[in-house]
Parts: structure tokens; sequence; C-alpha cells
């Protein structure tokens, strides 16, 4: 390279060589995921177009995350379960949740109540502490299963719920915490949600995510991945640039 030679040091080239491949292999992983996370929402996105089957059969699924249920039952009245600081379209708002109490017979295992994610409510001022919530006079449930992909513990330790009036407010999600709460009040629910339908004629906003995590983000940290891999190659190839002597008695 005209007056300068390659001439890499031991330990350098042996941190480079060991750190290139993991930069590599860190950026192919997440490409899988953001496959992985393509199929899923494809499998999520039929499900949601398959009619609703009752409850029990839905239980009996290999996988029933998501499918879309309906149960029969009546809900709890004058109860409901905020979580606060939700944001949607980047406007701040609530998620209110129910209880709904199934028509299961008294033998079945299977626990009489079950927690009801009615939507998200949006925020009307600064100084509102919980939204005005509709009466939940459903006379049907119908709506998509949601199971947990678990507990938050940094809300869980930290919980902080304060009443007001028939609704129990907590700043953070997180649905183990909102499933013990439920119980300490005397509803013992099945470990998931049902997220009601959408309905054009409610005040609920009603538009579940797929997925936490859409594949487009793991396709952004795959390429942070790879630029960091090619920041690396460029520096031990430019630091690792020496610039040759001249031989001074050949000059002379």
């Amino acid at each position: 390279m005209g007056s300068r030679s390659f001439a890499p040091t031991l330990i350098p080239a042996i941190a480079f060589l060991l750190l290139l491949p993991v930069l590599l292999r860190l950026g192919i992983w997440q490409l899988d995921r953001a496959e992985e996370k393509r199929q899923l929402i494809a499998n999520l996105q039929a499900k949601s177009n398959q009619p609703s089957i009752a409850l029990e059969q839905a239980l009996q699924l290999e996988q029933p995350d998501q499918t879309k249920v309906e149960v029969a039952g009546q809900a709890v009245p004058n109860l409901h379960l905020v979580v606060d600081n939700q944001k949607r379209d980047g406007r701040l708002g609530y998620e209110v949740f129910a209880l709904w109490q199934t028509d299961s017979d008294k033998s079945s295992q299977q626990p009489n109540y079950i927690l009801v994610s009615r939507g998200w409510l949006p925020r009307q001022d600064f100084y509102e502490k919980v939204p005005k919530i509709p009466p939940f006079e459903d006379q049907s449930l119908e709506g998509q299963l949601y199971f947990s992909k678990g507990s938050n513990q940094v809300v869980a330790q930290n919980a902080q719920w304060q009443k007001f009036d028939d609704a129990w407010l907590i700043g953070q999600f997180d649905l183990e915490t909102i499933a013990e709460k439920a119980g300490e009040i005397g509803y013992h629910t099945a470990p998931f949600v049902v997220r009601q339908q959408a309905d054009p004629n409610s005040p609920f906003v009603r538009q579940w995510e797929l997925v936490a995590s859409p594949p487009e983000k793991h396709i952004a940290y795959a390429i942070q991945w790879f630029g960091m891999a090619l920041v690396l190659i460029i520096l031990f190839i430019v630091l690792n640039l020496k610039r040759e002597r001249q031989d001074e008695s050949a000059n002379g």
C-alpha cells in the first residue's frame, strides 16, 4: 500500500479474530429473529381471520394464544382495573380491564372468572386520574385469547394501586400483577386475557399488536451489528498500517 505495509501485532489480531465472528453472528441472529416474527405474524393473522370458537374448545388447542373465542357468562358489574400511561398514536391513555364470570359448572377445574381487556381510552386532560368508563353491560363476550409472555419484575415489585370509586389504577402494565390484584379483590382468574373484538360503535380503541417487536426492529438491530463489524474491519486495517522506513544506507 504505497509507503505503508499491513503489519498487525499478535494481541490486536487475536482480539479482531475473536470479536468479528461475534458481531456477524449477532447480526445473523437478528435476521433469523426477523424471519421468525414474519412467520409468527402470518400465523396470527390467519388465526384472526378464522371464526370464533367456544373458550373450552380453544383451550384444548396446542397453541391457543390469539385464538378468537366466544365466552358464555356475564360481566362483573362496577369493577375495573385500569392501566395508566398507555400510548397510542402519540397520545396517552389507559387500557381498561374488567372481569367476566363464565357459565362453567362448579365441578370444572377452570377458574370461574377471566380478565377482559375492554380496550384503550384516551386521556382527556392532564388532571384526569381515571377515565370515564362506560358500564360493562355486554350480553356476550367475543375476542382473542392473550397469554402472558412473562411478568415484568420491576412493575411487580413496585406496584402501587390507587382506588377510585369502582376502579383500581396502576401506572404500568404487567398482566400477572393485574391478575394478582384481581385475586386480592376476590376474583381468581384464568391465566389469560380475552381482548375484546373491535366494535365501531364502542368508545374503546381495540387495535391489538400481534407481537411486541415487529420484524423491522430486528432488521434495524441486524444493521447495527453488521455496521459495527464493518467499523471493526476498517479500524483494524487502518490502525495496523505501518509506514515503511527507508533504508538510510541505500540512500547514502
